[in-house]
């Protein structure tokens, strides 16, 4: 295993960090054996993965994480949670936290984040205040000396958002997890990359593999697809079939290098120097371990100069401001906002 650093005390994770919604979620990704998730959850820790990402909006995950956790060394482990809401005032921030610390039966977490900004295009029905701003950094920042959390974060926060934070809040908050991979580089084409470099910010991406499309498993019109991933924009015609292009060459670059097409979408991620860390979500120990493998995977230029290529010729086909999740795919809504047939 490799490692980053974030944040100014040094805060070491893996490069690999083990997402747990799908541990869970039923709702969005089926139902979960807990003799299972032990076995991942061990494997992920045996192998030097020291970074484990949950959320209160994962259903039951935090629960789960804090009897699985029982037995191992605090220090041993980066755990990372969200926070979620309409209101991140001190109050209700703190006390919300503390309900995250009894659920995982922790006295601290290490990373705690602001899972989504309030945008009133989707389900928040309202968008960030200037209020909203000031408050996350008063709270992350009263968090971290009381010693609740050892530094706060973002999640999903754009350009725009960013940028209404004073200067001063980025000595907290050290990361923002995004969606990023070969099939959405959003944050990257947008600008955000670049103001979080200037500001010390390091990218976790989350969904590093498109929620399984960039593995090969799941075709245009073949298997069955989780709810998560119907409801995922990647996963609906016309983007669908646009974005297979882009996987047809992540499986031929895997073919001639004889790896996992996962493998190489996951180096290609972890090749960037804005990411931290690639957060894997999965409750399999044999996708684990390719995952884990993918970090001393060793792609010559020509090949990542191609997936590039092809990667941002798919993303110029997707309008700007675009969120992976709308609340509705169907083709006159998608045309709408500037996907075409």
């Amino acid at each position: 295993m490799k490692y980053s650093v974030i944040g100014r005390d040094g805060l070491r994770v893996s490069k690999i960090a083990l997402g747990t919604w799908s541990f869970g979620s039923v709702r969005a990704w089926g139902e979960s054996r807990l003799e299972d998730l032990k076995k991942v959850v061990d494997y992920a820790l045996d192998n030097g993965v020291n970074f484990i990402d949950t959320a209160e909006g994962y259903g039951s995950s935090e629960e789960i994480l804090g009897e699985l956790l029982k037995g191992y060394e605090r220090e041993d482990i980066v755990l990372a949670t969200k926070v979620g809401g309409k209101r991140f005032d001190y109050e209700t921030v703190k006390a919300r936290l503390l309900k995250s610390l009894e659920r995982l039966q922790m006295d601290y977490v290490d990373l705690y984040q602001i899972h989504w900004p309030k945008m009133k295009h989707l389900w928040h029905g309202e968008d960030m205040t200037e209020k909203d701003y000031l408050d996350i950094y008063d709270s992350m920042f009263r968090l971290k000396e009381e010693g609740l959390i050892r530094y706060g974060g973002l999640s999903n926060f754009r350009l725009h958002h960013l940028k209404m934070f004073p200067d001063e809040a980025f000595k907290v908050l050290v990361t923002n997890q995004v969606p990023y991979s070969l099939v959405w580089r959003f944050y990257e084409v947008e600008g955000v990359a670049d103001f979080c470099r200037a500001r010390g910010m390091l990218f976790l991406a989350y969904s590093p593999l498109a929620q399984g499309l960039l593995t090969g498993r799941f075709k245009p019109g073949g298997k069955p697809l989780y709810p998560t991933q119907k409801a995922n924009i990647l996963f609906n015609e016309p983007v669908f079939s646009r974005a297979w292009r882009v996987v047809e060459e992540v499986i031929r670059v895997a073919e001639e290098l004889d790896v996992k097409p996962a493998q190489v979408a996951l180096r290609w991620v972890l090749e960037q120097d804005i990411v931290a860390s690639a957060i894997v979500g999965t409750r399999s120990v044999e996708h684990l371990r390719e995952n884990i493998e993918a970090v001393e995977l060793n792609i010559p230029r020509r090949y990542l100069d191609m997936l590039n290529k092809v990667s941002l010729e798919f993303q110029s086909t997707l309008p700007l401001g675009l969120e992976m999740w709308i609340g509705n795919n169907r083709p006159e809504v998608l045309e709408k906002i500037g996907i075409k047939k």
